[in-house]
């Protein structure tokens, strides 16, 4: 009897356990997901990650509105902290000069003591005006440059999942050649705008023009960067829709920027070189600048203007910035200390740029870049490593020639994932760093063998402080930016 029992005791646990198990096998698992990182983390990332994060965090439109909107007023903030800041350094100024009025009543010549405190107060001026002028370049271009920069990153993450369906949809029903400059396998066949030879006198004239100005700045003359970067430009050219020939000049010039005028003249500088970490950075800005050549955009755009007028406005900019007038960006230390360029000065229609032929470029340039063997996302890396820099300065011209809006982001996405797949696209060369490397070489011993551009002004020799860009909160992290962590 006992035996029996035992038996059956034995028999329900084995069916229990049998239960159990079962139970456990059927069970839905349950994972911990990491929760998705704040949206102030999301705008500090670099725009390649965002596609991704925009798939799998699935952010409320809400929140991301809600979040835009905290960016606006901290960049409202920022801009109103920037004047009073501005106005604060005017009245110092205003005694500065003050005492430098009473110093010149004390007697007709200056003593040690005097030629010491006259050469102190010059200073501290000079240093107080570069910093207003800089606030200034930092209020109206870096605090809207940065801010344009975070809500581009926020439309995409928003945006982009539902883009990309769309995208794939068209490509699944072999409609990818019915978008604009669809026939990317017909590059250097197809015609994107006839007559680009009309444009090379138009070209050669506005050179002529800022040389007789004295606009243009000198060239650089090491043969081993400029041979290279014609190379470059070359093996961009053969691969784009360009007829016509293409003339490269690498320009001595702190201003991180390119530029292109009509006929296919193509200007580098290697303040934009210096900038760039890696080839196909510079790749991407060659592209894009090559694309506004291709589509005669200036061209287009000049239709009424002349060249001698256009350059004589750009002369009278640059005349009013040297002698202290006050003008747009206030860039009066961007000039000093050799950051203004031609992208500050010159009518934007001689530059081809205008927000649509800005989207077009973007597409173009995407297009070549891919066809050159290159990875053409990087001159949208580039991009965002330009707008998320603290200082604004020696970026504002870049800005103001390459005009940040997120449907221009967007269209460049876009372009990317109609591209066929495929191919061992290149970033980097080691000949692009050593060329870099010995570019920075020369640059830092022309600094300090004291190598100075000439200027119209006299300046005591004030220590480096004044020289150095202030940091703008607007830049990189913001007090909104604090509040969403």
């Amino acid at each position: 009897m006992r035996s029996r029992w035992l038996n059956h005791r034995q028999r329900l646990k084995r069916g229990v356990a049998l239960i159990l198990i079962w139970a456990l096998a059927t069970m839905p698992v349950v994972t911990q997901t990491a929760a998705p990182p704040p949206l102030s983390e999301v705008v500090r990332k670099s725009y390649l990650e965002i596609p991704e994060l925009s798939r799998t965090a699935g952010y409320p439109a809400s929140e991301i509105e809600a979040y835009g909107k905290a960016l606006e007023q901290e960049a409202e903030g920022e801009k109103k902290r920037l004047e009073a800041e501005k106005k604060r350094d005017e009245d110092v100024v205003k005694g500065l000069r003050r005492s430098l009025d009473q110093l010149n009543k004390r007697a007709s010549r200056d003593g040690e003591s005097e030629v010491a405190e006259r050469r102190r107060l010059h200073c501290e001026i000079l240093k107080i005006e570069n910093h207003i002028r800089e606030s200034e370049v930092a209020r109206k271009q870096g605090v809207p440059i940065a801010l344009e920069n975070k809500r581009a990153k926020l439309t995409l993450l928003q945006k982009w999942p539902s883009e990309l369906r769309k995208i794939e949809q068209e490509i699944a029903a072999g409609r990818a050649r019915a978008r604009r400059y669809g026939d990317v396998e017909d590059i250097g066949i197809r015609v994107i705008a006839a007559g680009q030879e009309k444009d090379v006198k138009l070209g050669q004239d506005a050179i002529n023009e800022l040389k007789a100005y004295g606009l243009m700045p000198p060239e650089w003359q090491d043969p081993a960067l400029s041979g290279y970067v014609r190379q470059l430009a070359d093996q961009v050219a053969v691969n784009s829709d360009l007829k016509i020939p293409l003339k490269v000049t690498v320009l001595e010039s702190e201003e991180v920027n390119a530029f292109a005028l009509p006929g296919g003249y193509l200007f580098i500088n290697t303040g934009l070189i210096a900038r760039t970490e890696t080839e196909s950075e510079l790749v991407g800005v060659m592209a894009h600048e090559l694309a506004h050549i291709t589509a005669r955009h200036s061209a287009k755009l000049m239709k009424r203007a002349t060249i001698a007028g256009i350059i004589y406005q750009a002369a009278q900019v640059a005349a009013m910035i040297l002698t202290g007038g006050i003008v747009g960006v206030g860039t009066y230390y961007a000039l000093q200390y050799g950051f203004l360029g031609l992208g500050l000065v010159l009518d934007l229609a001689l530059l081809g740029v205008s927000r649509e032929y800005e989207d077009e470029a973007d597409q173009l340039g995407v297009q070549y870049a891919w066809k050159a063997g290159y990875d053409p996302r990087g001159f949208i890396t580039l991009f965002d490593k330009l707008a998320m820099e603290k200082g604004y300065v020696t970026t504002s011209s870049f800005f103001r020639t390459h005009p940040p809006f997120a449907e221009r982001i967007l269209s460049s996405f876009r372009e990317l994932a109609w591209l066929p797949e495929g191919g061992n696209l290149q970033v980097d060369s080691l000949r692009y760093q050593e060329v870099k490397r010995q570019m920075m070489k020369l640059i830092e011993e022309s600094k300090r063998s004291g190598g100075k551009r000439p200027t119209l002004k006299r300046f005591p020799d004030c220590e480096d402080e004044a020289k150095k860009p202030i940091a703008i909160d607007g830049a990189g992290e913001s007090r909104a930016d604090k509040r969403s962590e």
